[in-house]
């Protein structure tokens, strides 16, 4: 029987090409369920033994009671054997799904400590440094621009205050209520075309 097992002394074992974590597990639920079916099957024959024991001892037959509970015990033993192999292979399958799954998941990290590495391969301290100290500098320059603008804007508008000013002045020393209807309308025309101007510039430098 141990023969059977383990082999004979002087035996070499034969070499089995490496499998993989699921053509083993699947290998292993394939035995898993032959052992159950066998159990199953020791079962019945067992507790047909035992029945026929009975039987035996109804009909007063002593000796052959024992010899079916004697053959009856050997198919216990097979039972548990069964058991016991069906055990372990249930056992190592879960341990070969755990490491599996680890498996999976230490690839998973060095995949990406190595993505990590490569991307950082491109980030430098110094250039993002230069890069903000350039944008610094465009603000800066951006920010200038903007006050020389408004600066000039604001020099224009001084010259148009100061004629707006002086023509009403020329219009104080004159007789508001005598001046010809000519003379408003050459007020009033220079006021729009000043207006006209004024938005003009205003349109062209700030868009």
């Amino acid at each position: 029987m141990f023969d059977r097992l383990f082999g004979k002394k002087g035996d070499k074992p034969k070499k089995q090409p490496p499998s993989n974590i699921e053509q083993t597990n699947a290998m292993l639920t394939k035995k898993i369920q032959d052992m159950e079916l066998r159990i199953q099957n020791l079962d019945v024959k067992q507790k047909y033994l035992q029945n026929e024991a009975k039987e035996k001892l109804k009909a007063g037959d002593k000796a052959g009671a024992k010899r079916l509970l004697a053959k009856k015990k050997k198919l216990v033993e097979q039972i548990k054997q069964c058991e016991g192999a069906m055990a372990m292979m249930e056992e190592q399958q879960m341990i070969m799904e755990n490491t599996g799954m680890m498996k999976g998941t230490m690839e998973a990290i060095k995949n990406a400590n190595m993505v990590i590495k490569e991307a950082q391969k491109d980030l430098n301290v110094e250039d993002m440094e230069n890069i903000k100290d350039d944008m610094d500098e465009l603000k800066q320059a951006q920010a200038e621009m903007g006050d020389f603008f408004a600066e000039y804007t604001n020099a224009d508008d001084d010259e148009v205050e100061d004629e707006l000013a002086a023509l009403e002045e020329e219009m104080a020393k004159q007789d508001t209520g005598a001046l010809p209807m000519a003379n408003k309308e050459k007020i009033n025309k220079q006021k729009n075309n000043l207006n006209k101007d004024e938005d003009a510039l205003n349109q062209f430098m700030f868009g």
